[in-house]
């Protein structure tokens, strides 16, 4: 049920972001759709999830200054008088395995200016020996293991910056809506991206074949 009423509201922020008018006819009308979607596309359980009022409100400050500092990075690049971009697809690992967070941080990604959440896949995705479903979590001693999310970026810059951003919206969003394990798997060291043959690869194409080749 919290769940539900977490998706309901996420999906309404999202209505009023992308009509960018907090009316009460962008509420309601978000509200109403959200909750249809939500009937039709029913959510798996996750009952540990949580709402946290305080971090909830401390994500949305962080969030919104996220946005403000993001929407001034695109329009110096936009208004620079040679346009050079390093556009790529990056590999953002994370630590927490609730649907929740994972939805939250991939939407929050793919509303911040210059970034977009292409993908999300399980973190052993293209490694030998592996061939987990597309979309499932593999379980390793009955604990489900992390997602990756595939980020495209209009400036790539270092991969491991992008993923430690990445990492720090994760933080916010378990704070406000993660469950126990989430708040644990945290507290732990930030998974380490390996850079071997066979795995996924970051594309630019604003960069040199060097770049370009580079495991991100």
């Amino acid at each position: 049920m919290i769940t539900r009423v977490m998706l309901v509201a996420w999906l309404t922020l999202v209505w009023i972001l992308l009509w960018g008018e907090p009316s009460v006819g962008n509420i309601l009308a978000g509200l109403i759709i959200a909750t249809l979607l939500v009937l039709a596309f029913r959510p798996g359980d996750d009952g540990d999830a949580g709402l946290h009022p305080i971090a909830i409100a401390k994500f949305g400050v962080w969030f919104a200054w996220a946005l403000v500092s993001a929407t001034v990075s695109v329009v110096r690049q936009v208004l620079r008088p040679t346009l050079h971009l390093e556009q790529g697809i990056v590999a953002v690992p994370l630590r927490a395995t609730s649907p929740v967070v994972t939805t939250v941080v991939a939407n929050a990604i793919s509303l911040t200016p210059g970034t977009l959440t292409v993908d999300v896949r399980p973190q052993s995705f293209g490694q030998v020996g592996t061939d987990p479903s597309h979309g499932d979590l593999p379980v390793v001693g009955g604990i489900p293991q992390p997602p990756v999310l595939y980020v495209h970026c209009l400036v790539t810059g270092d991969p491991d910056k992008v993923r430690a951003e990445g990492l720090v919206l994760e933080e916010y969003a378990v704070r406000a809506f993660g469950s126990d394990d989430d708040r644990l798997a945290i507290q732990g060291p930030a998974p380490q991206w390996p850079r071997i043959a066979g795995s996924e690869t970051a594309g630019s194409d604003g960069g040199s074949d060097d770049e370009s080749q580079e495991q991100s």
